[in-house]
């Protein structure tokens, strides 16, 4: 297990993060569909490793099975589609990635309490990744729009909804209950024995020193049954980050994986273009991109962007010069059908 211990400060630094994102939950199905004991996956990656695209080896190198995974997560998190991530990632800075590939082969790159191990060393190219050109980034891009169309087969929206409620829900629980509440709710995957967090992992006992800085929480999809621990690589006193489980067992699996085919219900809520607009909305557009693909004016597509973020299915921000549009949880919550939990939600 690893031992984080707290101090008064890190108690006040506790918070509830955003969703990973469709890149780090797809780094993490990485890993979980390369396990053979994972009960509670069974059924998804017995269908998912019929269809395993030709480069998934090139994820396999980043996020073996067991030890310690290239971190990509923290530089790309908070980018909701996997467009976004991938962007991100792309983005990210050269020496952030120099010092993961430094963390994950052993290699000290400043003050920490702990060395991280993999179960396989890093591969060469991935050891030079944050020294090659883009090419390479490029082909790791391809690689992670690959596998997510496999892993998630078009239920990312659904999933993205589920794990946003579960960031509510967890909210709330801080709210009302305090930390200590909030602690308690992470049995059996950590057991909060004051000042310290015990949380479950395979490996021998590490006792972690948070300092001051913190913690943030963030439930993940593909993470269990092991809560996973990040932190950053550039900055030392940044909070550490620890992904927890969102699901318990295969029913909670089923309702995060949702259903897979549009209600009809929801052309009638919206009216067919309008619902259109929302499904287009879904990977990320800009006013433009949802014109040409709806095949109406500019001007058109603004009117139904403004409606739909008045009902706030979708969030709206500028970017450069172009406005560019997202789904809300409500939002992803309609789109996928489920519009008891849309109307929960809201």
């Amino acid at each position: 297990m690893k031992r984080l211990h707290f101090t008064p400060d890190d108690l006040l630094r506790v918070r509830i993060g955003a969703p990973l994102g469709a890149l780090g939950e797809t780094l993490l199905a990485t890993r979980t569909v390369q396990r053979s004991r994972t009960v509670l996956f069974d059924g998804w990656r017995s269908q998912v490793v019929t269809a395993m695209p030709e480069n998934f080896g090139m994820l396999a190198d980043l996020a073996p099975a067991d030890g310690c995974f290239l971190d990509l997560i923290t530089p790309t998190r908070g980018a909701r589609t996997l467009a976004e991530g991938i962007t991100a990632l792309h983005l990210a800075s050269r020496e952030e990635l120099r010092r993961e590939v430094a963390c994950v082969s052993e290699i000290p790159v400043g003050p920490s309490d702990e060395f991280l191990t993999r179960s396989t060393p890093i591969p060469s190219w991935a050891a030079n990744l944050p020294d090659r050109d883009n090419r390479t980034l490029g082909e790791v891009a391809a690689a992670f729009e690959s596998f997510h169309a496999v892993a998630f087969a078009d239920r990312w929206n659904h999933v993205q909804s589920y794990l946003e409620v579960a960031v509510d829900r967890m909210a709330r629980t801080m709210a009302t209950e305090g930390v200590e509440g909030l602690f308690a709710t992470l049995a059996p995957y950590a057991r909060w024995r004051a000042p310290i967090l015990e949380v479950a992992t395979r490996k021998a006992c590490r006792d972690r020193h948070l300092r001051g800085r913190g913690l943030v929480l963030v439930p993940a999809l593909f993470v269990w049954p092991e809560p996973v621990l990040l932190h950053s690589s550039v900055d030392e006193t940044a909070p550490l980050t620890l992904i927890v489980p969102a699901i318990r067992d295969i029913a909670d699996f089923a309702t995060a994986w949702g259903p897979r085919t549009p209600n009809e219900a929801l052309n009638s809520l919206l009216g067919r273009t309008r619902a259109a607009a929302l499904q287009e909305i879904a990977e990320g557009c800009s006013t433009t991109e949802l014109a040409r693909r709806l095949g109406v004016s500019p001007a058109t597509a603004s009117e139904h962007a403004t409606i739909l973020r008045e009902a706030g299915l979708i969030a709206s921000h500028r970017h450069r010069n172009a406005m560019r549009h997202q789904l809300t949880t409500l939002g992803a919550a309609l789109l996928d059908g489920d519009l008891d939990t849309g109307l929960r939600i809201a």
